[in-house]
């Protein structure tokens, strides 16, 4: 039976408040762009809740399977 996606991924970027939904779409796509597999939480169609001028209340955040980990980060830190 296969692994529910995001059992086992890690974390590999979080980001709250203004420009936070930005910078995790731009993030998304530079993974996928590289065959990363990406899963976006909260999912960019799905409700984010927003405290105003803030943005995010809740961290976006980015996770990968384990044996894409240190290629998403290093890729997520040269931008």
């Amino acid at each position: 039976m296969a692994t529910e996606p995001g059992a086992e991924w890690t974390v590999v970027w979080e980001q709250a408040g203004p420009g936070a939904d930005l910078n995790a779409d731009l993030a998304v796509s530079l993974l996928q762009g590289s065959d990363i597999p990406v899963m976006r939480i909260p999912p960019s169609t799905g409700p984010v809740l927003f405290d105003g001028a803030s943005g995010p209340l809740l961290p976006v955040r980015l996770l990968v399977p384990p044996e894409y980990e240190a290629e998403a980060r290093e890729l997520l830190q040269e931008t």
